[in-house]
């Protein structure tokens, strides 16, 4: 945990410090603001308000009553998605870890590149999940490396530590690949999968050829010795890949930090804590609270864009493959409800347990005023009035 400052200033969380900066910068920059922006700041503070929507609990024992307002269920919402990504988590530990190795590579575009991918995000993050893939995938394909086909988790981060725009890619990759011909699993050197220095400069040059000939007014933009610049790749072993999947499932459904304690201090600015990525030990930044809201927004992501993706034989398209890599490593086939029905027998089907019944206490508040259960007795939606409970006579 990180140390405590002892300067005697309030904290708030995230949101409600978005809360309370949101009518100052809105007015003086929301005629300058991208309307995505704008859009997502308005979800974000309706999040767990009367505008949503919510469910009216009520106390058979003591009259009292309770609140219980809907969630956003925006990615970018500090408040949100935690419990999604658990479920994430446990979909794809059965669909994408294996018996084998795993590394993290993570791909980092140089400083003087980022303004340009911050002005075209939808064109520019698009193409750096292809064009880092393509040489993931050309350069374990080449009969002098690898030579075999990749199987790639994608997860793209826009954010550092201290919230500054820093776009970089984090790809989780089994040890090994499928055989150029399909027919073997081709494992992988313990602790060595690609050169790092190969990769950055395979990337480089197809994200430029890629520019030049698409968005050929983009590259007039983009100064010219920024394509001299080497592009960051880093590489190191994972073990079984499940720490790193859960690192990775953090932010699959959120965006640049959690709903976080964030401590305001008397000079009028706040205090940014975070931990060094080198030293692992906690260190502190001050900001001007529109600054902070600045660095928060300027992580949107454009509408429906896909921040995690899959490659190779990890892809839905490549189920075949999948289930030729499980098959030669000797596990089970990756199969629909559909299709397990189909192959066993009902009678042969390994029994299922109930689910455990879920305490009553954890579906509905306790009353404030005997901490029993309370039950629901109504629920309203958007753009509904607010209902009020019935007082007693």
């Amino acid at each position: 945990m990180p140390p405590a400052t002892g300067d005697g200033g309030p904290s708030l969380t995230v949101h409600q410090l978005l809360r309370r900066l949101a009518p100052e910068y809105l007015e003086r920059f929301g005629s300058a603001m991208p309307g995505r922006h704008r859009q997502v700041l308005k979800k974000i503070l309706s999040c767990r308000t009367p505008a949503l929507g919510g469910q009216l609990f009520h106390c058979a024992d003591c009259s009292g009553f309770a609140y219980r307002y809907h969630s956003c269920n925006d990615r970018h919402c500090p408040q949100c998605g935690q419990t999604d990504a658990d479920h994430w988590l446990q979909r794809q530990k059965g669909r994408l870890l294996l018996p084998v190795p795993y590394f993290l590579l993570t791909f980092t575009v140089p400083e003087e590149l980022r303004m340009f991918i911050r002005s075209h995000p939808k064109i520019a993050l698009d193409l750096l999940f292809a064009v880092t893939s393509q040489a993931l995938q050309d350069l374990a394909g080449h009969p002098r490396r690898l030579g075999a086909q990749l199987g790639m988790l994608g997860v793209l981060h826009t954010w550092a530590r201290t919230l500054i725009f820093h776009p970089h890619i984090h790809y989780l990759i089994p040890g090994g690949g499928l055989s150029l011909d399909g027919r073997r699993w081709i494992a992988a050197r313990k602790k060595f999968l690609l050169h790092h220095e190969a990769l950055g400069a395979h990337a480089r040059t197809l994200f430029k050829e890629r520019v030049l000939k698409e968005y050929p007014d983009g590259f007039a933009q983009v100064p010219p010795e920024v394509w001299r610049h080497p592009w960051n790749v880093g590489c190191q072993a994972a073990g079984s890949g499940e720490n790193a999947l859960r690192y990775l499932s953090r932010y699959v459904f959120k965006t640049a930090t959690s709903n976080r304690k964030v401590q305001l201090l008397p000079e009028g600015k706040l205090r940014w804590t975070y931990r060094q990525s080198k030293t692992r030990q906690f260190t502190s930044i001050k900001l001007e609270p529109l600054e902070f809201m600045s660095r928060f927004l300027q992580h949107t992501l454009p509408r429906g864009f896909a921040r995690v993706r899959t490659f190779g034989w990890l892809h839905p398209a490549a189920k075949v493959r999948a289930n030729r890599v499980r098959a030669l490593l000797r596990q089970k086939p990756l199969l629909t409800p559909a299709q397990e029905q189909a192959w066993n027998p009902p009678d042969q089907l390994p029994p299922q347990s109930p689910p455990a019944p879920v305490p009553e206490s954890a579906c509905t508040p306790l009353c404030p005023r005997c901490q029993k259960a309370m039950r629901l007795v109504a629920c309203w939606r958007v753009g509904q009035p607010l209902l009020y409970p019935k007082r007693p006579p």
